[in-house]
């Protein structure tokens, strides 16, 4: 609960700092600048994703272990070993990320442009991707060493950068400006979490071959994280490279603000999870019934945030989006207005995701994830195909429908835990509560619209209070 409020309340505020570097953006850029921007973004995270051996994860996990041992017997030394050897390996695969971002420049630009005049645009995002990828390791350790009140600051002050960085480079460039404007905000990102993450860890880092070997299972269980970037950050890149052979980039820009909304904006309070949920889980997950508890409670907390957000930003939607945005965006509201019913499954979905990472299971993890991308590849695309931009709508309500079956299945096969009677019957309940939104906005307007809706949220504000109470009083 602390770690939620904590996280949610600095979101809250990122929130308010990105409404309005999203709003320039917009604005300087247009749909179809955002669209450019985004598939250079994403083909950037691919990149890193691929050559960074997981370091963002399993050196997560490789930390966590050093760490709990220092708190029981205070031995600092296999601590500091574990962050050095960590370090090592990220500078390493940072140099591997930039040379595979200039070799693949040619393939990435026809594949995702189809056409060969973004080579060069390709080649330039090079450092962009090693500095990703420091960034990332310095951030494992900041996770792994608990430093949650650094984490919370580092993503406020991010915000802050990327409103000073990339607007003034739209402003005058505009869509010239996509570039400089990832690799500036790089740097300023990589410079600050060194700054934070140094305090506390001086730098070291030692590459003689016996000291690296060490860190054989951390790369093994890096290796699954590896193709599940390369999957993840895959997919995406391909949905929206099929979006923009069938429409255009404009299409693009607004698959990308929606998909946006719901893991930015409705996702304030799940940025908690792999910060405080997942390294505290990775240390009780021997025992079966901490685990059990853990992950339950995760699901109970997560949704007694989410749910009465989602029953808000439904009714307000018409309003909020060209807040968000602006007027060229109006268009995403019917697809944000359907989306919107099925996003609570996620809280339920999202923690048990996370039981692999916990575990050490990197095969499992692996192939949870791969069918999971499969699933989405082949929802979001036929559904567009069918349906235009409002199909990525049914495809979003499919897609997660389908991810937490698939979930919960895997999870109970292989650990044994599905949500509880408690976690689906609150589920349930809010679930009708979004429709009853979604029912409300589609069929009345005026005093009745708004009488409906706020009725509406304050129920499930209530519902969630209660859910609170119990937990409260269960502990």
């Amino acid at each position: 609960m602390k770690a939620m409020a904590l996280f949610g309340s600095v979101q809250g505020l990122n929130i308010g700092l990105n409404l309005v570097r999203t709003k320039l953006v917009a604005l300087f850029l247009g749909p179809a600048g955002v669209g450019l921007s985004s598939i250079y973004n994403e083909t950037k995270e691919l990149i890193h994703e691929s050559t960074n051996m997981g370091m963002d994860q399993s050196g997560v996990r490789e930390i966590s272990v050093a760490y709990e041992r220092w708190k029981e017997n205070g031995e600092r030394e296999p601590l500091d070993n574990a962050i050095m050897l960590v370090r090592s390996w990220v500078a390493l695969f940072a140099i591997a990320g930039i040379f595979a971002c200039i070799l693949f420049a040619y393939p990435l630009s026809v594949s995702t442009f189809g056409d060969t005049e973004h080579i060069i645009g390709y080649m330039l995002l090079a450092p962009a991707v090693g500095m990703a990828t420091i960034t990332c390791g310095e951030m494992a350790i900041l996770k792994a060493t608990r430093q949650l009140k650094s984490i919370a600051s580092l993503s406020t002050i991010n915000i802050i950068t990327s409103i000073f960085t990339n607007v003034p480079l739209y402003y005058l460039y505009g869509m010239k400006g996509v570039i400089p404007a990832i690799l500036l905000f790089s740097l300023c990102q990589m410079l600050i979490v060194l700054h934070f993450s140094y305090r506390n860890a001086p730098f070291r880092v030692k590459f003689e071959k016996l000291f690296l070997i060490i860190g054989k299972p951390m790369l093994m269980l890096g290796g699954a994280f590896v193709l599940q970037g390369f999957m993840e950050h895959g997919t995406k890149l391909a949905i929206q490279a099929f979006i923009n052979s069938r429409g255009n980039l404009t299409d693009v820009g607004l698959y990308n603000s929606a998909t946006m909304i719901i893991t930015t904006y409705l996702g304030i309070f799940a940025s908690s999870i792999a910060v405080d949920f997942y390294p505290r889980l990775s240390g009780i997950f021997a025992d079966k019934e901490k685990r059990a508890l853990t992950v339950h409670r995760q699901i109970d907390v997560l949704q007694l945030f989410t749910a009465p957000m989602l029953v808000a930003f439904l009714i307000g939607i018409h309003i909020i989006v060209p807040v968000l945005l602006s007027y060229e965006f109006i268009r995403v509201v019917p697809v944000l207005e359907i989306a919107l019913i099925s996003c609570l499954t996620r809280s339920l979905s999202q923690p048990m995701a996370f039981m692999p990472l916990a575990a050490g299971d990197s095969k499992f993890f692996l192939f949870v994830d791969i069918i999971d991308f499969i699933l989405m590849f082949a929802v979001y695309t036929t559904c567009y195909a069918e349906w235009g931009l409002t199909g990525i709508a049914y495809g979003i309500c499919t897609y997660n429908l389908l991810d937490l079956i698939w979930v919960a299945v895997c999870m109970n096969i292989r650990y044994g835990i599905l949500p509880n009677m408690r976690n689906i019957l609150f589920f349930i309940i809010q679930t009708i509560i979004l429709f009853c939104a979604f029912l409300t906005i589609k069929n009345t307007n005026g005093i009745t619209y708004w009488t409906g809706g706020c009725m509406l949220t304050a129920i499930s504000v209530c519902i969630s209070y209660f859910l609170f109470r119990t937990i409260k009083h269960e502990e």
